[in-house]
């Protein structure tokens, strides 16, 4: 393990980094990070997307489980899912602007999402010193879903440059604290490049959202997209996949079963074009992380990369290649392993120690918050000290670049233990 984590160990409390946090503001609250000429278009898609969340409620999660979540969370999830699937409520697209801009409302985001003072608490109370910031839904489908929605490549840029402005005041609310991950669209490479700068520049520092589809584009294999490897590398911007992308499946029965299914798979692809197209040989220094995609799965994907790599008549893929699939990987990659379940965990050696930085998933109902103690038992409960504080925040403070030395008293403040994290205390 590293030094950093070896020098932690003299520490009673465990520094926690969230590799997997979101946040996202009021629609009315974007208006003021997008010229005015937007505005319109931007509240009539908000109405448009929620009357489509709302005709789909009911089919995603649980409804028992909602509730469970609701309970333990307060307010948020639960209510807006009653509220949305209450038969007799049938508001007008202004009734619905303003319940969406109104922060009382069940149907706006949670305050912890964009209230930086609400959110602090909930991650001190959960022992979390330090997050990566991914986004909620940004305006104009921006963010996880970007290319779903059907919009004109000029409103689809003007979601990602709102919420970037906005992440960039939120996050600079406590700037040691929370590194936000910058969105980006892949239509016009040089203006991406450039957002990106932008992004660096006000503070992001969390990374840059790569998109899991591309579009009508080629995909990350082709040489377009090299200027956007070089600028990260050069920034030392790390480069992200986060699953929540897919096909539309369709209101089918089986749909959301599909989603749920093949979500991971889509946040996956990129490692593997980035790889064979030469991305991390040309780019050394470069670093990709993909989060919320599972853990295991790399394990077989590199076997069966190995393999091609080896076969001689695939012996003209690797002919620009100085390092092995799995070399690659364990220079250039990392895993944001959301939730860390116990029968991931076991899988940690293979995968790496080194690899892996947990995440609570904040404020998400499959994440661990508000209960991210009883999980850390449950899972780390048995590890070994120096993997223990490797995989919660020694791994993210190498690859972000989280001043530890800042964030030492806050660990010491709201940090468990080790005896805690084991149930000993």
């Amino acid at each position: 393990m590293s030094q950093l984590n070896q020098e932690q160990s003299s520490q009673d409390k465990v520094m926690i980094l969230s590799s997997d946090c979101h946040a996202g503001t009021l629609p009315a609250g974007y208006n003021e990070y997008m010229p005015k000429k937007y505005h319109d278009q931007a509240n009539a898609w908000w109405v448009q997307y929620t009357r489509e969340m709302m005709s789909r409620v009911g089919t995603f999660f649980d409804q028992e489980a909602v509730e469970a979540y609701s309970e333990d969370a307060g307010e948020g999830a639960g209510g807006r899912m009653r509220a949305m699937s209450d038969p007799n409520f049938s508001p007008t697209d202004n009734d619905l602007l303003a319940m969406l801009s109104d922060p009382s409302n069940p149907f706006a985001p949670r305050p912890g999402e964009w209230d930086a003072s609400v959110r602090i608490k909930e991650l001190d109370d959960d022992g979390v010193a330090g997050e990566i910031v991914f986004p909620q839904m940004a305006p104009f489908g921006a963010g996880l879903m970007q290319y779903r929605h059907d919009v004109t490549p000029e409103l689809n840029l003007e979601g990602c440059r709102s919420y970037n402005r906005w992440l960039a005041d939120f996050c600079n609310t406590h700037p040691k604290r929370m590194a936000g991950v910058a969105l980006i669209n892949v239509d016009d490479i040089d203006v991406t490049v450039q957002e990106i700068r932008d992004a660096s520049a006000a503070g992001l520092w969390g990374g840059v959202l790569l998109p899991s589809s591309t579009g009508d584009h080629p995909f990350y294999h082709h040489p377009r997209y090299e200027p956007i490897w070089a600028v990260c590398e050069e920034l030392g911007m790390p480069i992200q996949s986060h699953s929540g992308w897919s096909p539309d499946y369709g209101d089918v029965p089986a749909a959301t079963a599909m989603f749920i299914s093949e979500v991971d798979m889509w946040a996956q692809r990129p490692f593997t074009a980035m790889m064979w197209s030469g991305a991390f040989e040309r780019h050394p220094d470069l670093k990709y992380v993909m989060t919320e995609a599972g853990v295991g799965w790399i394990i077989e994907k590199l076997r069966v990369l190995e393999f091609k790599a080896a076969d001689p008549i695939f012996k003209h893929f690797t002919k620009d290649l100085s390092l092995g699939p799995t070399e690659y990987f364990q220079r250039n990659c990392w895993i944001g392993a959301s939730f860390l379940r116990p029968h991931e965990g076991k899988l940690r050696h293979e995968v790496g120690v080194d690899k892996l930085m947990w995440g609570s998933d904040y404020p998400h109902l499959e994440g661990t918050w508000p209960n991210t103690a009883k999980e850390l038992n449950a899972t780390f409960g048995n590890y070994p000290e120096e993997e223990v504080r490797g995989i919660l925040g020694g791994v993210a403070a190498e690859v972000y670049g989280f001043d530890v030395a800042e964030l030492a008293p806050i660990v010491d403040e709201i940090g468990p233990s080790i005896a805690e994290i084991r149930g000993e205390a």
